[in-house]
């Protein structure tokens, strides 16, 4: 027997305000609040509300893995040396610091 190591869910992009995920074996993608699912042949369908109710984990999906890019691109955002530098030297920081005790 051979088991699969492949995720259920994976991100594939934010393109073009389309924003794609793989769930399982298919293709979904958000297009402001509409869920689409794409065929074979590359056509959106939308999700029905139908769908929607008896696999609620499509949009929860949707909104976990937005929060985690959001996130992701602010840690990015942070991690740049233009966020890293402080308007005084370590030594003018250490000299500040000890008059205030002195």
């Amino acid at each position: 027997m051979k088991t699969s190591t492949q995720n259920f869910s994976e991100f594939q992009g934010n393109e073009k305000g389309l924003f794609r995920m793989r769930l399982g074996q298919s293709i979904y993608v958000q297009k402001g609040s509409d869920v689409y699912w794409v065929n074979r042949s590359g056509v959106l369908i939308l999700v029905s509300e139908e769908t929607h109710a008896t696999k609620p984990w499509i949009r929860e999906n949707f909104e976990r893995e937005r929060k985690f890019q959001k996130r992701k691109a602010k840690a990015e955002l942070f991690n740049q040396p233009c966020f890293k530098r402080t308007p005084y030297s370590a030594n003018q920081r250490i000299a500040y610091n000890n008059t205030k005790y002195n």
